[in-house]
């Protein structure tokens, strides 16, 4: 019995707008560059972006773009917090997780909520 290909996540509209959004960010570089040719994210560990579903929305935005047939390198940052109570820093798994010296839910997050296009690669004009 054949098994059904794997198809790739169709990406929901939280990942296709970012992919708009990183193609602005993207299509900024045209005055220095002719081509794109790698593209860096970093993904925040706790940022709700789904990384299949994001290089999907990617790969079928990106045909007709200055990064078009760009490679697409991304990285997970991991969530880093100082709570405000007794200014520890540590890697919560959640958004949740307590201070783990002092038990306190306050927090100032420091890295791990966001996506960053952290850089461009290509042929100069």
């Amino acid at each position: 019995m054949d098994r059904p290909s794997a198809k790739p996540p169709l990406p929901t509209m939280h990942e296709a707008s970012l992919a708009i959004e990183v193609i602005a960010l993207l299509e900024r570089q045209r005055n220095t560059l002719s081509r794109i040719t790698r593209i860096v994210l970093d993904i925040g560990a706790l940022g709700c972006v789904d990384e299949d579903a994001l290089r999907t929305a990617l790969l079928t935005a990106l045909p007709g773009t200055l990064a078009e047939g760009a490679v697409i390198e991304m990285h997970t940052t991991p969530a880093q917090a100082r709570c405000l109570q007794c200014a520890t820093v540590y890697e919560p798994p959640d958004r949740i997780e307590p201070c783990p010296h002092c038990g306190s839910a306050r927090k100032q997050w420091l890295s791990g909520q966001s996506l960053t296009l952290r850089s461009v690669e290509g042929t100069p004009r």
